[in-house]
């Protein structure tokens, strides 16, 4: 999300901050144990594929606009 300068409050910053590191831990230590030789490379493409489609942005309101959740559409696709 781009959002202005001063949108999010610090509190509010840290609070999603200890959000996000818990929820990038649970998926890195599953990907430890399910990724092997042969899912290494579609796990490439799918990174590359979220990074051009998160290129996409579109208006959300109060002068932010948003891209779609890489994260959330590689799980899905994986």
């Amino acid at each position: 999300m781009h959002v202005p300068d001063g949108f999010f409050t610090v509190p509010m910053s840290l609070a999603a901050g200890a959000v996000a590191a818990g929820g990038v831990a649970w998926p890195l230590r599953k990907a430890r144990d399910e990724l092997d030789d042969r899912m290494a490379p579609l796990a490439g493409l799918v990174a590359a594929f979220v990074f051009a489609v998160q290129m996409l942005n579109f208006p959300v309101g109060a002068g932010t606009s948003g891209h779609l959740l890489g994260g959330a559409l590689a799980a899905i696709l994986c």
